[in-house]
Formats: structure tokens, C-alpha cells, sequence
């Protein structure tokens, strides 16, 4: 219902590239776009889905946390166009799966190797994802004992995907066009427009947040230890993610989309209250209000 045709500035170089790719098969066709990002978001909720339960994160199987992601993309149509965040959070949810798996893994030289290439992969599409750098040696200090040699691995995943970016460029005699990568700013809006609509947004959110908080401090400190640094970890991802949001140029659409991989797992604790079955009902229910809120007052 909100179609836009997806644009690539001088700074989103391998974007640029991936929107060169998609043109062959859609040519310029807005609906096509918007159409294939709504696939996408669906695989990447059934994905993140899939991932928490293949590694128990909580202790039930569940789609709410599907849901959840699917309703935090139906709260804006920027949300659920076609970005480079969108292509971002297909390697923000590999990354959450390589550090799931550190768990089960005897040797981790793998898991860091790939968790270091796919953040400089998500920071390729979009400068300010390099912040997520951070989440990387976060988690490693919570989830492992200190080791040089683990440290320099996670380094040498880190510089594979610039050093094949460069060799693209330098082969297309394009290299000054690394320079154009860096591409920070601040996307936090200079006047509030449309403010019922914000305003209801984010109190809708805190309170869903806060749900789901309070349901999380009754049921972690029953968990493994190692469930509750899994969710240490995340925790950062999120801040992080925020951040990475906040420090984004102006001119990119749908930067909040980043943080919603991270915020959907702690959201669908909100319908996870084991002593009553009625405040889960509620806390559902709250969340389609809040969906269908922003539908009504979305701004045009």
C-alpha cells in the first residue's frame, strides 16, 4: 500500500550493487520491491524464530516471537520497504545464531571467524552497523575466558569482506570509492511531526518493554548460566543497535529497522508470563492495539 522504489546514494556502495542485481529481475517497479522485502521479513521472522528454538532461549517453543517482530515491521511502511537495513538484519540474524551456537561448539574458531565477517558485512551495506563491532567483543568477554588467539581469529574474520570490497573496486578501477563508505550522522528528527502518532508509538512501546521486563526478571534467574549470558549478550545488541540507529545519516530510510531483531526477542517475553495465562492474553492483545493504532494514525 506504500510502495517506494529503493535508491542507493554514494555512500551505499554494495547496496548500490545489490539494487543493480534486483533491477534485472524488476526493473523499477516499486510494488515488485516492496513486495520482495515483505517475503523477506516474513523468512527473517520465521529464521529468528527457528533460531531460539533450535538453541532454547526460552523455555517453550513458540511463534510469539515471530509475531513480535512481524508487528514492531507493521508499526511504520518505511519498516517494511525495501532497504539497506533490511539486507542488515539478514547478518544481524546470523549473527545472533553464530553466537548461539558457541555453546555447543567444542572448538569456537569457527563461530568467531563468522561472526566477525558478517558484522563487516552488515557495516559494508551500512556504515554505521560497524558499531556492532562492539557486540562482538562484548559477547566474547561475557561468554568466553579471555584469549588472544580467539581474539585475533574474530580480527581476521573482521578484515575478509574489506579485503574483497577492495578488490572489487581496484578491479572495476573504482578504489577512491572506498572513501565514500564512512558515512555517519545524526537520524534523530529535528521537529517532532505528527506527534499523536508518535506520541502514542512510544508509550505503546514502553509499556509493551516493561511487560516484558518484568516478566524476564521473574523467569532468568531460574535459567542455566549460560542462558542468562546469551542474554547479557543480546541485551548489548540492542543498546548497540540503538546506537547504530541514532549515528545513522539522515538521508537512510527505516534506520530503526536494525534494532528490531535484538528488541523482538526481549518483547516476546511480554507473552510469556508462566503464572498467568490472562496477563499473556492481555499483553497479545495490547500489542495488535498498538499495531492497529499506528495503522489508523500513521503519518502521510
Amino acid at each position: 500500500m506504500h510502495a517506494v522504489l529503493p535508491q542507493a546514494s554514494e555512500h551505499q556502495l554494495v547496496y548500490g550493487y545489490v539494487l543493480q542485481f534486483c533491477s534485472v529481475f524488476f526493473g523499477k517497479s516499486a510494488f515488485a520491491f516492496s513486495l520482495l522485502a515483505v517475503f523477506i521479513l516474513y523468512a527473517q521472522a520465521i529464521f529468528l524464530n527457528a533460531i531460539v528454538a533450535q538453541f532454547k532461549l526460552y523455555k517453550h517453543n513458540t511463534y510469539l516471537v515471530s509475531f513480535s517482530f512481524i508487528a514492531l515491521c507493521s508499526l511504520h511502511p518505511a519498516l517494511s520497504n525495501f532497504s539497506p537495513l533490511l539486507l542488515v538484519n539478514i547478518f544481524v540474524l546470523l549473527a545472533i545464531r553464530e553466537l548461539l551456537k558457541m555453546k555447543q561448539a567444542q572448538q569456537v574458531n569457527k563461530e568467531l571467524f563468522n561472526l566477525g565477517f558478517i558484522i563487516m558485512m552488515a557495516a559494508l551495506i551500512h556504515f554505521s552497523s560497524i558499531l556492532l563491532l562492539l557486540f562482538l567483543f562484548i559477547a566474547l568477554l561475557i561468554l568466553r575466558p579471555f584469549n588472544f588467539r580467539e581474539w585475533m581469529i574474530a580480527f581476521v574474520g573482521l578484515l575478509m569482506p574489506l579485503y574483497f570490497f577492495g578488490v572489487l573496486l581496484f578491479w572495476q578501477d573504482n578504489f577512491s570509492a572506498i572513501y565514500h563508505w564512512p558515512d555517519l550522522g545524526i537520524s534523530l528528527p529535528k521537529q517532532l511531526l505528527h506527534a499523536k502518532y508518535y506520541l502514542g508509538l512510544m508509550v505503546g512501546l514502553i509499556i509493551w518493554f516493561s511487560m516484558s521486563v518484568y516478566n524476564m526478571q521473574m523467569q532468568l534467574p531460574k535459567a542455566p548460566i549460560y542462558i542468562r549470558r546469551y542474554w547479557i549478550s543480546l541485551t548489548f545488541l540492542l543498546m548497540l543497535s540503538v546506537f547504530a540507529a541514532i549515528f545513522s545519516n539522515s538521508r537512510v530510510n527505516a534506520v530503526w529497522l536494525i534494532c528490531l531483531p535484538a528488541l523482538s526477542l526481549v518483547l516476546a517475553n511480554a507473552f510469556l508470563n508462566e503464572r498467568s495465562k490472562k496477563m499473556n492474553t492481555i499483553s497479545f492483545y495490547f500489542a495488535l492495539a498498538l499495531v492497529l493504532f499506528c495503522q489508523i494514525f500513521l503519518p502521510i
